[in-house]
């Protein structure tokens, strides 16, 4: 898989991280907890994937040629996922006005939160597509260190272009940002399965 592909799974990946920042943006959070946020984020779209690539790398091995069809399936999966989440949005979403009034008051425990164990569940639960993705793509044996840097580097720059943004667009472009990242991880798996 070339860098271009790399990038484009990394923006995919991104997507997630970039929506939810968009809300979390409208809260005002201060510029240190953007960094923060930014940061832990990215460490963990680097270590899921990295760790999920290990178990595709091995899966690759026992499996063979099959394996390559295995992750692209799993991307084409989460790809639809994804999409489904974004016509479903009673089921996993919340409306960006409502985070506004009810999850990011003063002394509200979801601000609490994020800071400590918060801060890193938070990052983990946004990245844990990071490692089904890393599966599929150790699966076809891509350069590990080059895949994961990217994957990481761009999950944090989204999330701090996300959180900034939250305050000035945030309600129109939430949803918008996981519709382009579900259809990319369909279509890159799409392309691996050819």
């Amino acid at each position: 898989m070339n860098l271009g592909w790399v990038v484009a799974v990394a923006i995919a990946l991104g997507a997630d991280a970039f929506s939810l920042s968009l809300a979390i943006g409208l809260s005002g959070v201060r510029k240190s907890m953007m960094v923060r946020l930014s940061l832990v984020v990215a460490v963990f779209h680097v270590i899921m994937p990295l760790v999920g690539m290990m178990l595709g790398q091995a899966l690759g091995s026992m499996l063979g040629r099959y394996a390559s069809a295995i992750g692209a399936l799993v991307l084409i999966v989460l790809g639809a996922r994804m999409l489904y989440k974004v016509y479903r949005p009673s089921l996993e979403h919340f409306h960006f006005g409502e985070a506004r009034k009810g999850l990011f008051q003063k002394n509200s425990a979801t601000k609490r939160s994020l800071s400590g164990l918060g801060l890193y569940a938070l990052a983990f639960s946004v990245s844990l597509d990071a490692l089904s993705v890393g599966f599929s793509l150790g699966t076809i044996r891509t350069d590990l260190f080059i895949t994961v840097m990217t994957i990481g580097v761009i999950a944090g720059i989204m999330t701090g272009i996300g959180l900034v943004l939250g305050r000035v667009i945030g309600p129109r472009l939430g949803d918008k940002a996981e519709l382009l990242g579900g259809l990319a991880l369909l279509l890159i798996g799409v392309k691996l399965l050819l």
